[in-house]
């Protein structure tokens, strides 16, 4: 990536650049698109090139030794790595180390003086990695994100950490068959990062809260805005990974997730990790070094010792024998057959994350169905109810107007009862006078001679 980043900048800034590498992967082909030559044999170069710049230990020895009067410049990407290794001839003008790690390897390891080290730090193409939205109050999403990490005892007592604190962990890298070509996007889904190096760059480049670990070697710190210019200048690497992953370490770092620090010491990286400044300065270092060295004049005694000095110590540490080659070439097809095998499981996963959501969309339309049949129920329970509510109130009413009419009944009862014991004791007060008895006599005779009556 590194390689891939330097060569499409220098090509956007108007340099012809050619990549020598002895093999080349699908980026090969994104690199000619741009107009940047690849070449895996030196002799295929017909042009002199005027600066090498080398990643890689054995690639820049076969390359200074093709362009023996082409000034070299050296990249130590690695503290303990075999390509790490300094080449050690007159052509190489200028050393760089991409942190202060690899910087104390080439002095004590190699006697290449401080002043000859450049420190030129690796950057991030800020575009590629946007910054997320803002970290949430309390995390819920961890990612572990390394090519070293696998299924054994450390990513589990990471797992563990994260579980007690009811955070979700994934992980994204080769040694879990999880590789992405481009986890730029991914990186946004996440609240914490576990990484190292690059990735712990590119994740607080996009705003994760980021704990220094690498699975293979130990952990480090979360690191904070009081800490990350500290650990940027050891490139968030092994210097730092002091401890050992157990859940309690683990769980003491995620304890101390602070979402506006964490914020802060995105913005500091994104202010001080971008790639323009790591490729400007290894541009301008470049382009110094061509105009004060346009040619190395090497006498052929000098070069037959550096060369003899190289051999002696290539011999000692055992040149590559058959089985070396033959491994070399298992190892490179079984990384072929793992990225195979990962777009594959990138392929079925998107299905998956299509079924996922077609089975999600029908979920949701059939709880919008149910809401809508509820809500219909209801409303007819409703207007149930109201008609309930209606005939119970009209019957209420009816009852209420009947037992009125009952009342003025029973009062016009009362009244008529009243009137008839009146009317009952004048006629009792009547028959109980001495006119009724005097005149008894009368009213009989008068019934016997009441015209029209029959005659006794």
């Amino acid at each position: 990536m590194f390689t891939r980043d330097l060569a499409l900048w220098l090509r956007r800034r108007g340099h012809a650049v050619t990549i020598f590498a002895t093999a080349f992967g699908d980026m090969a082909d994104e690199l000619r698109f741009a107009s940047i030559a690849c070449v895996t044999e030196l002799s295929d170069i017909a042009a002199r090139p005027d600066v090498i710049i080398g990643n890689t230990h054995h690639e820049t020895v076969r390359a200074l030794l093709h362009f023996h009067d082409v000034p070299v410049l050296t990249i130590c990407h690695d503290r303990s790595a075999e390509h790490g290794r300094p080449a050690q001839f007159t052509q190489v003008v200028c050393h760089v180390a991409v942190d202060e790690n690899c910087a104390e390897r080439l002095v004590h390891e190699f006697g290449i003086a401080r002043e000859r080290i450049e420190l030129i730090q690796n950057g991030i193409d800020l575009s590629r990695f946007p910054r997320r939205g803002g970290l949430p109050a309390r995390p819920r999403t961890a990612l572990v994100f390394s090519n070293y990490a696998s299924h054994d005892a450390q990513l589990e007592e990471i797992r563990a950490a994260c579980v007690q604190r009811g955070l979700s962990l994934d992980v994204i890298g080769s040694g879990t068959g999880n590789h992405l070509p481009d986890p730029a996007e991914a990186l946004g889904r996440y609240d914490i990062v576990f990484g190292k190096g690059r990735c712990a760059t590119e994740a607080l480049c996009t705003g994760n809260a980021v704990v220094v670990l690498d699975p293979s070697s130990g952990m480090g710190e979360m690191v904070t805005a009081a800490t990350v210019a500290h650990a940027r200048r050891w490139n968030f690497g092994r210097a730092l990974l002091i401890r050992p992953i157990t859940r309690e370490n683990v769980g003491a770092e995620l304890d101390r997730y602070d979402a506006e620090d964490a914020g802060k010491a995105g913005e500091w990286m994104r202010a001080h990790g971008g790639l323009d400044a790591t490729l400007g300065a290894l541009e301008r270092c470049a382009q110094r070094m061509a105009l004060q060295h346009p040619v190395i004049e090497v006498p052929a005694s000098q070069r037959a010792n550096e060369v003899a000095r190289y051999m002696e110590d290539w011999i000692r540490r055992g040149n590559p024998s058959a089985a070396h080659l033959t491994v070399a070439s298992l190892q490179q097809h079984i990384g072929w057959l793992q990225q195979s095998f990962n777009d594959h499981q990138r392929m079925h996963q998107a299905r998956i994350d299509a079924l996922q959501a077609e089975l999600q969309r029908q979920a949701e339309e059939a709880r919008r169905q149910m809401e809508l049949a509820a809500m219909q129920a209801a409303a007819q329970i409703a207007m149930q109810t109201a008609a309930q509510a209606a005939q119970a109130a009209q019957a209420a009413q009816s009852n209420a107007d009947c037992n009125a009419r009952l009342a003025e009944a029973e009062q016009q009862t009362r009244q008529a009862r009243t009137e008839l014991a009146l009317l009952q004791a004048q006629l009792r007060e009547v028959y109980a006078s001495r006119s009724w008895r005097v005149t008894g006599p009368l009213r009989r005779v008068s019934t016997l001679v009441r015209p029209g009556s029959p005659r006794a």
